[in-house]
């Protein structure tokens, strides 16, 4: 009996082991500081202790009039029913924030706003195919001197509402597994990469390897084939390399998977038919 229960609580042991490998719980900093721009009500208590809750509402909001009538017009409840954050001209940040304004000008999400446009089918108010400041900013509520770690995770949500398969693949990462997982000040978060504000993309070689240098600053053009975010939605010229390096990725992972659950089942299945005989014999001698 004695055999029985230390091959069972090796079994037990190792199923533990397994289940902490292949899980990958993520750290909770509490809710997100993503903008609130579908309600128009500001929670007073709330915004006091934000970045900006020592700012009056005229630095921001002007004398609060709109064609020449105040704000707000109770007899026209139409634009309560919109979007504050489609409304709001953002451009009045730079008065304070002159170097991030800039640097999102230059961004790919300025120029992809340039270009949008919005679509009536999908509401009243429709959707931009590109974000503004207070899509990733809540301009009432975000709160100021966090951690780079807390900012981090903060940015992997914010970024994700809008990018979902880049922050899937992201977590699944080594950089996302270092950085949201274990809350590694040192591992690269979004911004470490792509920008805070200016949002670049990295499909140009050399500027990948410029940023990949900023940490491994021995890497060479080499370097930059390595693949974060293995997801190629619709193939292009330029993105034939990255297609084969990720068909190679997938079918690696597949051929791993496979690997793991033969190895596993066999595993499991060899200690399951030990224990019978072991239960056999026991059973046998009496």
């Amino acid at each position: 009996m004695g055999k029985i229960l230390s091959r069972l609580a090796l079994f037990l042991l190792i199923t533990l082991i397994l289940t902490l490998l292949f899980s990958s719980p993520q750290r909770s900093y509490g809710a997100l500081s993503t903008a609130e721009g579908d309600t128009w009500f500001i929670d007073m208590s709330r915004f006091s202790k934000s970045a900006h809750g020592s700012l009056s509402c005229e630095l921001c909001h002007g004398d609060m009039k709109e064609n020449g009538e105040a704000h707000p017009d109770l007899k026209d409840r139409s634009k309560l029913r919109k979007n504050a954050v489609d409304l709001y001209d953002y451009s009045k940040c730079k008065v304070c924030h002159r170097q991030s304004y800039a640097r999102y000008l230059l961004g790919e999400h300025a120029k992809a706003l340039k270009k949008s446009r919005f679509n009536k089918e999908a509401g009243k108010s429709g959707i931009r195919r590109a974000p503004t400041c207070g899509d990733c900013h809540d301009a009432h509520y975000e709160r100021s001197h966090l951690t780079r770690v807390e900012i981090g995770a903060k940015m992997t949500e914010v970024c994700g509402l809008c990018h979902l398969s880049q922050k899937r693949t992201y977590l699944n990462d080594f950089h996302g597994r270092r950085a949201v997982n274990l809350g590694y000040e040192a591992a690269a978060y979004c911004s470490d990469c792509h920008g805070a504000h200016e949002c670049i993309s990295l499909k140009d070689k050399a500027k990948a390897l410029a940023v990949c240098q900023r940490c491994h600053r021995k890497a060479e053009l080499k370097f930059t084939e390595y693949v974060v975010h293995p997801i190629v939605k619709k193939p292009k010229n330029e993105e034939k390399d990255k297609q084969r390096r990720v068909s190679i990725i997938k079918t690696v992972g597949s051929i791993m998977a496979v690997l793991v659950i033969f190895v596993v089942v066999f595993f499991y299945g060899h200690n399951f038919l030990w224990l019978l005989r072991e239960l056999h014999e026991k059973l046998r001698k009496h």
